[in-house]
């Protein structure tokens, strides 16, 4: 289970970035694929798109996921690498005569 919400939590970040990526700002005249009507740069949105309305819902699910994933992992315990490691036991050094 845990593995499959990491990976799906990965590919919504991806996701995230390239929705946003593809937004155009509010200085730009045009976005990544043009503008239709240039003359509304200092105009205010009237309407949200589809592309923001998406781009909340993933930014949603990120959040979700990323608690889920730390509650997750907490309830794992702590381990450490070295604590499946065998370590011989320290000899005093030899004393010089």
């Amino acid at each position: 289970m845990y593995t499959l919400v990491l990976v799906f939590h990965f590919i919504a970040c991806i996701l995230l970035i390239m929705l946003i990526l593809m937004q155009s700002g509010k200085g730009s005249a045009a976005g990544i694929f043009g503008s239709a009507n240039s003359d509304s740069v200092f105009a205010s949105p009237t309407a949200t798109t589809f592309i923001t309305k998406l781009t909340a819902g993933v930014a949603i699910f990120i959040m979700f996921t990323s608690v889920f994933l730390t509650i997750n992992v907490s309830k794992r315990g702590m381990s450490s690498v070295v604590d499946s490691q065998d370590i011989p036991a320290a000899t005093a050094p030899a004393t010089p005569m």
